[in-house]
């Protein structure tokens, strides 16, 4: 099945400073690494949420969710996975379809794409027949770390592409990365640098996700309201993921991406 779905907003492509941001962090790494450090020492270090990652909304016609990712999938920030960001986009996706919603996440905290992909995508496929829905949330891991641009987007796209190949009439929603330049928990030029090689991912990414008819690609946050983080300033709070979940669902309607779960 091909998604019908409205165009999205038009992004202009990475800029010189995003493509730079690399091998100054490379550069700067030794100050970098130091108030990386400093800034976990002084907010902690916040586990996943714990286990069960699944759930089940009572409804008709259930529809398959599968939230794939990193900590933001994890539930890092809360400590009820029903707080946790699939299953509050999910709460919303009933809400909207009038229909049951059968949840799972899969992932990790700290995890690239590149491991996404070899360590957590096989075993999610083999766990699903099937997929209506999957909320990928990845890439902030490869910005932080100055992982090669072109590589985490290739294994984005591989990412997307092998559930589309595994469920053809899945909708794939993409996450933006986090708007870095935002966070005001992390210091200059730490903040800089992570934000520019954000951006280099993100707006080399955005095109291509969009290109294919059965995913999109969630627009970036102009802003995090008062609550948003938890104590570490750097994870959703229960408050941040339930806005990020209402915001994913609202944007996606918008664009017609539920219209073929709407229609049954």
């Amino acid at each position: 099945m091909v998604v019908n779905l409205d165009s999205g907003p038009r992004v202009a492509g990475a800029r010189l400073w995003h493509k730079a941001s690399r091998p100054a962090g490379y550069l700067l790494a030794p100050l970098l690494i130091g108030q990386g450090r400093l800034a976990r020492a002084k907010r902690g270090r916040l586990p996943n949420a714990p286990m069960p990652w699944s759930g089940v909304i009572e409804g008709p016609s259930p529809i398959q969710v599968l939230g794939l990712g990193d900590s933001t999938i994890a539930g890092v920030g809360v400590d009820d996975p029903m707080l946790g960001l699939t299953s509050q986009f999910s709460k919303n996706l009933y809400a909207h379809t009038q229909r049951g919603v059968i949840w799972n996440s899969v992932g990790q905290r700290g995890i690239t794409s590149s491991q996404l992909v070899a360590d957590y995508l096989p075993g999610a496929l083999a766990d699903h027949d099937r997929v209506d829905v999957a909320f990928v949330s990845i890439g902030a891991n490869d910005a932080k770390n100055l992982a090669s641009a072109g590589a985490a987007i290739r294994h984005i796209v591989r990412t997307i592409d092998t559930l589309h190949t595994s469920y053809p009439d899945a909708l794939v929603i993409v996450s933006s990365l986090p708007a870095f330049h935002l966070f005001q928990s992390l210091p200059q030029p730490l903040r800089a640098i992570m934000a520019g090689h954000t951006q280099a991912i993100e707006r080399q990414l955005r095109p291509l996700v969009e290109a294919r008819r059965f995913a999109l690609m969630t627009p970036p946050p102009t802003e995090y309201p008062a609550g948003f983080f938890a104590t570490d300033g750097f994870h959703p709070s229960a408050e941040g993921y339930r806005i990020w979940a209402g915001f994913a669902l609202d944007y996606v309607a918008g664009r017609g991406g539920f219209a073929h779960l709407t229609s049954r």
